[in-house]
């Protein structure tokens, strides 16, 4: 039974534990039980109170740099054009070296059509960010288009496949 009452620490072990076993043996060849005989006497239970499957645990690292990393490029300089801002956004997003490091320890979770599908979803649900930016970059003159939120729509998913592609060489 572990020692540690509070939920959040047990479940930001278990975060930790996870995330150094897949980044040193790769996803695949990190099982259920090599977290918890990397966990110091917590159990299994413990483990599955707090995340459904090991897939589970893999999209909450990864949720959790995304937050991370969104939360930094937030950060930007008053006076940038629209356009700035989103090469600002898409430079940072090639610099997430966290993400892409988790990422590339589940390679093979990316041939998943269910995982694809929600990182699509995801990377949509920045659309309205991105396509502020666009009319922002419309005002101020530094993009034209008549189609902000398909430009903005297009402009992330095409970003992502190019990384997803390079994860996969």
């Amino acid at each position: 039974m572990s020692s540690i009452r509070d939920p959040e620490k047990t479940k930001q072990k278990i975060l930790r534990v996870s995330r150094k076993l897949f980044m040193e043996n790769g996803y695949d060849n990190t099982s259920i039980q090599d977290i918890i005989d990397g966990l110091g006497g917590m159990t299994k239970g413990a483990i599955y109170h707090h995340f459904k499957s090991k897939q589970d645990i893999l999209e909450t690292l990864i949720n959790f740099e995304v937050d991370t990393e969104y939360k930094k490029m937030k950060n930007f300089e008053k006076g940038k054009t629209g356009l700035e801002k989103i090469k600002i956004i898409m430079i940072n997003s090639l610099n997430a070296h966290n993400i892409q490091s988790i990422i590339y320890s589940a390679q093979i979770v990316l041939k998943s059509p269910r995982m694809i599908g929600e990182q699509y979803l995801d990377i949509l649900n920045m659309t309205p960010e991105i396509e502020e930016y666009i009319e922002e970059g419309i005002e101020d003159g530094s993009i034209t288009t008549k189609y902000p939120k398909e430009v903005a729509e297009l402009l992330l998913m095409y970003f992502n496949l190019r990384i997803g592609i390079h994860l996969m060489e």
